[in-house]
């Protein structure tokens, strides 16, 4: 008797709590999209160094990013799944420049554009 209590509680003591995840959804790639995406007013090449800094320091939505840039060419989650990172080539520098979007908030959370 004591023996199958004994297993019961091992047993219950031992399984993990399940938390439940939160979904992110990461905004597509340019390798990603299945139809092209539209000329932007960065791609056009309407804003300035100093323009693009005045935009992102403003902190806008995730939407507002991906319809100023398009696409970025790679995105990441960060392991705590709070932070997106939408990476940006720069070929004319040969570099990548780093948009930060909240998980949480969904909007600009901090950025490196050279």
């Amino acid at each position: 008797m004591y023996y199958r209590i004994f297993i019961i509680l091992l047993l219950f003591s031992c399984a993990s709590k399940s938390i439940p995840k939160i979904s992110v959804d990461l905004p597509p790639t340019k390798n990603m999209s299945l139809q092209p995406m539209a000329e932007t007013v960065y791609t056009l090449g309407y804003l300035s160094e100093y323009d693009i800094w005045e935009f992102l320091k403003g902190n806008p939505s995730q939407k507002d990013v991906l319809e100023t840039f398009g696409f970025p060419d790679s995105v990441w989650l960060d392991d705590q799944e709070s932070t997106k990172y939408l990476y940006y080539y720069i070929s004319k520098i040969r570099d990548y420049n780093t948009i930060e979007i909240s998980a949480k908030t969904d909007s600009v959370s901090g950025f490196e554009w050279d």
